[in-house]
């Protein structure tokens, strides 16, 4: 079972470095039919995907700066001691 992964991991690699290669040996001629036939498009992909997972880990991080700031000015329950007794206590009728 391992030997059938390790052997789709290499052909990928191969498949990588092939490719990579065949696009370094190419003329202008080449480049210019294979561009508008879709082969610049997997550069693309990557790239709107590297940029939407920037955008997804920069938004967590602002929320993440926003959260401590919030917990420094102890507007969050933090669960210590330092906590408002009447402000984190719940009574029997949900309120506080």
């Amino acid at each position: 079972m391992w030997l059938v992964v390790f052997a789709g991991i290499a052909l990928a690699f191969w498949a990588l470095v092939r490719g990579n290669d065949r696009r370094r040996r190419r003329t202008v001629a080449d480049w210019e039919r294979d561009f508008p036939a879709g082969q610049g498009k997997l550069t693309q992909f990557i790239q709107a995907g590297a940029l939407g997972l920037e955008a997804i880990l920069i938004d967590e991080k602002r929320e993440a700066i926003a959260y401590k700031k919030d917990e420094e000015q102890g507007m969050t329950k933090t669960g210590t001691k330092g906590d408002d007794r009447d402000r984190t206590t719940v009574d029997k009728n949900g309120q506080r």
